[in-house]
């Protein structure tokens, strides 16, 4: 889970009265790594495996360092200047081989990369701008409808006990053109119109389900009673095989 931006804002200088920073909360873990793909991947296979905290530290491990093998890769997901799409694919591919035979599909690969951050609005798919971090912006074709990404989502994982997904969504405030937080989740149980998601984040704003008709598809249909994204073509669907 990380903030988009939180790597691009300097270092605040301490001012007389603040406490030392021996006295200051600790960090936890997730605070400064922007590892929840991968936590999302081993989190969606445990839900459906029995994969042990042993197997589950060395199909991590494996998978850093065949990051680690590509410097331009490995810096992109550090810095957080990917969508981890490729990353989620990665992992998933050691866990074929190491874990147990995967079954993937996404439904939605095709769907357009969102601009997710800027101003809020009708033009917030416009093509001809870029975004934030110098990536060209996405066309404006149109997005899945949260609808059709609920439905294939729960058409998936009503399927068989063996089924999970992993999923990218973008969380906002009001008034807000940025979102929070961007962050990758593992599907966990589905209870008639909520997802309870089988999450790794323990921030106390963690977002641990999704209702139906509380997300969207696209930036310019958030709203107050809707502030969470959810990006269509990030959406893998899994099945353990066997």
């Amino acid at each position: 889970m990380v903030a988009p931006n939180a790597d691009d804002m300097p270092e605040t200088p301490p001012r007389a009265g603040d406490r030392p920073a021996a006295a200051q909360a600790p960090f936890h873990q997730g605070q400064l790594d922007v590892l929840c793909a991968v936590y999302a991947v081993v989190n969606a296979l445990r839900s459906v495996h029995p994969l042990g905290i042993g197997q589950a530290r060395r199909l991590f491990n494996e998978a850093l360092l065949d990051l680690a093998r590509d410097a331009d890769g490995l810096r992109a997901v550090l810095y957080n200047a990917t969508d981890h799409v490729a990353l989620v694919r990665a992992v998933l591919d050691r866990a074929s081989r190491d874990v147990a035979d995967l079954r993937m599909t996404r439904p939605f690969a095709d769907a357009p990369a969102l601009r997710v951050t800027g101003r809020m609005g009708p033009d917030s798919s416009d093509g001809q701008r870029r975004s934030g971090r110098g990536n060209p912006a996405p066309d404006a074709t149109p997005q899945p409808t949260a609808r059709a990404v609920w439905e294939a989502l729960a058409g998936w994982l009503s399927g068989g006990a063996g089924r999970t997904a992993v999923l990218r969504f973008h969380r906002y405030l009001p008034f807000r053109g940025d979102p929070v937080i961007s962050h990758w989740t593992a599907a966990g149980l589905l209870l008639g119109d909520t997802l309870f998601l089988h999450d790794s984040s323990r921030e106390p704003n963690a977002v641990h389900s999704i209702e139906r008709g509380g997300f969207v598809t696209a930036p310019e249909h958030l709203s107050d009673d809707r502030l969470l994204l959810v990006e269509p073509r990030c959406l893998h669907l899994i099945e353990v095989n066997g």
